[in-house]
């Protein structure tokens, strides 16, 4: 895709009036600009009282992105040029309002009209007008592709139906949810029962999750109003992440290793879980590790256990070997994509190899670090098969000193080497797990 010459900066939005305008124009950052979700919304400035419109605008047009552009190309009569593609955004913007808002139609098609002045293009006013009011006023159309059907890129409905003949539309109708507010409830402070009386003073709703520490916001509120979170007593967190730290289960006194482990959640996790492990949070992010400090702070916890560097490498290692190591590596996100909807537009299948070649160099790397008889959680928040079992596979193949430990659980489903939790509506985010031990040293 060609990247006009007129590209407005997303710190100009501040200044800018029209939310449908910055919609589109945060929707081309990513769709055309190749730059992610989180990070333009971070970049953006709006009004406060414009965010919640503004967020919904663009992720949603994110989220159905594949469907909405299906049925614009549909409606116009010959296709836009390169160089205009920001009003196929805005066009885009406008279908989601229409489609999938309780926004009036006329204020939908009205406010997206106006923004044409705003994103530089006033001539298309009488195009966006015409479409969208056949939008407002026609069913959608039949649609052309697998993709506008599923509302994700063809490679990725052809590897989930290739993994899970029988679970994949599920999976692919699980991506385009939005995804539930849980909170991990700090259990050395507090109760999760006594956690969920306080949010219910507030007039806060919640629910118990799958994890002993989980609660289920309902409806979902702004994290800062969340009572005792600047204290400690509770943090943002996906019920799926909470499982690493029972799955690693540390003793009191083991040398634990949370290798690439911004931003931080499942580190802070094993720290209220077990007294007295000796952790170290590694990460090649000087930005992800200052992150991680500033959580330390606010959970009470020396910042010095953060260590900047490289896991496919030693040189940060002191030759003290680890008792537990958590690898959580680097993927293709796709158990994440409710939370994360710009992956669709983001990741192609050719991305799958160099993070399957990292996976392994990380495994391979990180094995030298770990004490005999000594335990390795490899996780991912990645539904493919090529991420998860396939790197496994090639590393017992080709390690003579390790073990694969099953793992038994009520949750997910078993593969064969680990254990594979689903996307679920108003449920967790999917992730991989397996366990594995060092049997002996060479």
């Amino acid at each position: 895709m060609v990247i006009p010459i007129c590209y407005i900066p997303v710190k100009y939005l501040a200044h800018r009036t029209n939310i449908r305008g910055d919609a589109a124009q945060l929707l081309h950052h990513v769709a055309f600009g190749h730059r992610s979700l989180d990070r333009v919304l971070t970049e953006a400035s709006p009004r406060e009282r414009d965010r919640p419109l503004l967020h919904e605008l663009t992720i949603g047009s994110i989220r159905y992105y594949f469907s909405l552009a299906d049925e614009i190309d549909s409606r116009l009569t010959s296709p836009l040029k390169p160089r205009d593609s920001i009003i196929f955004c805005l066009l885009v913007v406008g279908a989601y309002q229409l489609r999938h808002t309780r926004i009036p139609a006329y204020a939908s098609v009205n406010e997206t009209v106006d923004a044409t002045r705003q994103v530089g293009r006033p001539w298309a006013r009488g195009l966006i007008n015409q479409v969208l009011r056949r939008v407002a006023s026609e069913p959608p159309p039949a649609t052309s592709s697998e993709e506008a059907a599923f509302d994700h890129p063809q490679w990725m409905i052809d590897l989930l139906r290739a993994d899970y003949p029988d679970d994949w539309r599920a999976i692919l109708a699980a991506s385009l949810t939005r995804a539930p507010q849980m909170l991990r409830v700090n259990l050395s402070v507090t109760s999760r029962l006594a956690y969920q009386i306080a949010l219910a003073k507030r007039g806060v709703s919640a629910y118990f999750g799958a994890s002993a520490e989980a609660l289920i916001l309902d409806p979902p509120v702004p994290t800062a109003e969340l009572p005792g979170l600047a204290s400690g007593s509770v943090s943002v967190q996906d019920v799926g992440a909470m499982l690493a730290a029972g799955l690693l289960d540390p003793d009191s006194g083991d040398r634990v290793l949370d290798a690439c482990a911004a931003p931080g959640g499942k580190a802070m996790h094993l720290l209220e879980q077990t007294r007295g492990i000796v952790l170290t949070a590694l990460d090649i992010a000087a930005e992800r590790c200052e992150f991680m400090r500033s959580e330390c702070r606010r959970l009470g916890v020396d910042p010095g256990l953060v260590v900047q560097g490289d896991a496919t490498q030693l040189n940060w290692w002191d030759g003290q070997p680890f008792q537990k190591v958590l690898l959580d590596a680097p993927c293709s996100g796709t158990g994440t994509m409710r939370r994360h909807p710009d992956i669709k537009l983001l990741k192609y299948e050719s991305d799958l190899l160099p993070y399957q070649q990292l996976q392994s160099q990380l495994l391979t790397n990180l094995w030298r670090v770990l004490a005999p008889g000594g335990h390795l959680l490899y996780c991912t928040c990645s539904v493919f098969c090529f991420e998860n079992d396939c790197v496994i596979d090639s590393f017992i193949n080709s390690t003579h000193d390790v073990v694969v430990e099953p793992i038994t659980a009520a949750w997910g489903v078993a593969t064969q080497y680990g254990r594979q939790l689903l996307p679920e509506v108003n449920g967790p985010d999917g992730f991989y797990y397996a366990k594995l031990k060092k049997t002996s040293t060479r």
